[in-house]
Formats: structure tokens, C-alpha cells, sequence
């Protein structure tokens, strides 16, 4: 999935300062996992992990790539699958084959809803919309009717979250559509089974990253990658937000010109100016880590005097170090008006620190 601050080009980089540093496989907690890439490839190199989220859609990321233990299997009845055949893969061709049912998304994301039209919501063809609707009320259905435990369900979920990112009409965020059909968007959507890592010991959670780490006993690494900028998540990925969740129990009212969602629970401080000082010294000091590896850029709203000071502070000065990639940046949109970017490049930061 297209994903600010997605870490997956810089797993060996990561991993290469964890063995440096030598932080040996033990018990590791990710709270701010989003696509769960880096808690996915720790829990590859034999980490027991902890990978949590503010957003429904990381939650199941993280459900499907780090707690699920092996490949799951389905129980369809045979009417479904025709063949009889209960694998994940199976039943991930069976939504792969269903054709579309407009329904929530075709309604408030494609140019043939009535919210949609009226607002010129190009997010997805009307085609694609549809088979969103459709391929996310049959895992609603199926899991209702006991078809799919929480592993398939979140593994399926996963897989459609990835589709329909993959057809999204958007530069890589929601925060608006283009306004003409991009070639990915005309593409017919396409389930791909998730990447799945084998291994029990590790577990997901939706909750607030201070409230996580409150109630875990003393652990080995916490890796932290909070947002960097003031760009709230929920507003910037919406609609997988609602794919997530899905629409089943009403109530869900989708406002202005995007077809924003209700977030005020979903709303970060770690997004905001000043307060992301103050929640990042009360994370760091409550939390019971042996090592710490933060995770940021040069363009973060936390100071490096902050960052510094209070890594410090709670760890061993001594051990206090920061190591830097530098790579090409991801633009989801052009140098404008009300944007402009400080160049094509990032330099990426990894702060540690033993306790």
C-alpha cells in the first residue's frame, strides 16, 4: 500500500543498526506500526512483537502480517468454492471472481454514486467501486456465518486493502482524487494474497501508543516511528479507513468535498505542534524498554534537541547514538501554492539509546 512514512526500503537499514547495536531477538513493541513492515520483518528475524495503531486499517495489516501464526484455512461450504477446497487461497479466488454490487463505496467514492457524482469523487471507476462493495459485504457475510475465523478474515481484508490501493485514482494519499482516470485506476481490481509471516508470539492491538505501553511489562526493543508532519492520517487515508471497518451497522456520514469520515477519536497528537514534545517525553520515560530505536526524518515537527535531551535522559548518554540514510522522496503530489517540498531527497534518522 502507497503509505507516508512506509519504511519498507529501509528494512535493511533498520535491521542492519539492531545488529550493530547488538539488540538480539527478544520481545519488541511497535506502537505506531502502520503497514506493519518493519514489525512484520521483525517478527521475520525471530522478534516477539507487540504491533499496534491508532487506524483500523494498521490493525488489520497488523493482524493478517505479524499475529497471524501460519497460513490460515477457510471453512466455505462447497456450494461457494464448487471444488470443496477450504484453502485461503481458494476462497481468495472466490472474491476474486464475484462481480460487483454497488453499495457504499460505489455510492460515495465513484462518479455514478449520487454522493460521488455530486461531489466529483473520482476515487475509483464505478466497475471498481462496485467490486469493493461486493468483495468487502461477502467477508462481512461469510465471517458472520462462521465461514472465516479473525486470521482469514484480516488476511482477505488485507488483501483487499492492498487492491483497491493499487486502483485508487489518487497520487498515494485520499486527501483528494485526480480529477481524470490515471491508467492504475482503469485497471480491473485484483486480489494478491498478502505476504504472510510464520510465527506464534506476536500479537496486534488498535489502541493509543501510551496507553500500550502502560500496561506491557518491561520488554526488549521499542522501535518508534511516529508521524513526522502535521498531516493527520485519518484525513489522508479515509477510505481504506472505512474499507477497514466497514459500513455494516449504519452510521457513518461522509462530509465535504473528499468524503471525510467522523475522526475525532482517530486524531493524533503526535500530528501536532508542541503536543508531540510532550507525549513523546511521557512515552519514552513510561515506557519499560531496554532499547530504543526512534525512527525519523530531518523534516520531523519534534526538535532534535528534544529528541536528544530525552533519549538521554532515560537511557545511557553513553550509548545515545544517531544514524542517517539518505533516500529519494515519496511525493504524493506536485510543488504548489499550498505545498512545496525541501528537494527530492529525505535524510532519514534512526535515534538509539540503551537503557
Amino acid at each position: 500500500m502507497r503509505y507516508i512514512g512506509n519504511k519498507t526500503r529501509l528494512l535493511r537499514f533498520i535491521a542492519r543498526v539492531i545488529e550493530d547495536r547488538g539488540i538480539t531477538p527478544g520481545s519488541a513493541v511497535d506502537p505506531f506500526c502502520g503497514t506493519a513492515s518493519v514489525a512484520a520483518d521483525l517478527k521475520r528475524r525471530g522478534f516477539r512483537v507487540v504491533a499496534s495503531d491508532i487506524m483500523e486499517y494498521a490493525y488489520v495489516f497488523a493482524r493478517a502480517r505479524v499475529q497471524t501464526a501460519s497460513t490460515p484455512t477457510v471453512a466455505l461450504p462447497r456450494e461457494i468454492t464448487e471444488s470443496g477446497d477450504n484453502s485461503i487461497h481458494a476462497a481468495l479466488d472466490c472474491l476474486d471472481r464475484l462481480d460487483g454490487r454497488p453499495g457504499f463505496i460505489h455510492e460515495h467514492y465513484s462518479p455514478d454514486g449520487t454522493e460521488g457524482e455530486r461531489h466529483g469523487r473520482m476515487y475509483f471507476t464505478p466497475v471498481n467501486a462496485a467490486r469493493i462493495d461486493a468483495i468487502r459485504t461477502t467477508l462481512h457475510e461469510w465471517r458472520g456465518d462462521g465461514f472465516l475465523d479473525d486470521d482469514a478474515f484480516h488476511v482477505l481484508l488485507a488483501s483487499l486493502l492492498e487492491a483497491a490501493d493499487r486502483v485508487a485514482n489518487t497520487t498515494g494519499v485520499y486527501a483528494a482524487c485526480v480529477k481524470t482516470w490515471q491508467p492504475n485506476a482503469l485497471r480491473r481490481l485484483e486480489l494478491r494474497m498478502p505476504a504472510l509471516v510464520s510465527g506464534d508470539g506476536c500479537r496486534a492491538e488498535r489502541r493509543d501508543a501510551i496507553d500500550l505501553v502502560d500496561d506491557l511489562p518491561p520488554f526488549d526493543l521499542l522501535y518508534l516511528d511516529p508521524p513526522y508532519n502535521t498531516r493527520q492520517y485519518i484525513a489522508y487515508y479515509h477510505i481504506p479507513e472505512v474499507i477497514a471497518t466497514g459500513w455494516f451497522d449504519g452510521g457513518i456520514e461522509t462530509r465535504g468535498k473528499t468524503g471525510l469520515i467522523p475522526d475525532e477519536d482517530k486524531r493524533s497528537e503526535w500530528s501536532r505542534r508542541r503536543q508531540c514534545e510532550t507525549a513523546f517525553e511521557r512515552l519514552v520515560s513510561t515506557a519499560r524498554w531496554k532499547h530504543l530505536v526512534l525512527s525519523y526524518n530531518a523534516e520531523g515537527i519534534i526538535p532534535e534537541s528534544t529528541i536528544g535531551r530525552t533519549l538521554r535522559d532515560c537511557g545511557r548518554a553513553a550509548t545515545y547514538r544517531r544514524h542517517a540514510v539518505t533516500y529519494k522522496r515519496y511525493r504524493s503530489d506536485s510543488d504548489g501554492e499550498n505545498r512545496r517540498y525541501r528537494g527530492d531527497t529525505v535524510h532519514e534518522y534512526l535515534y538509539c539509546v540503551d537503557r
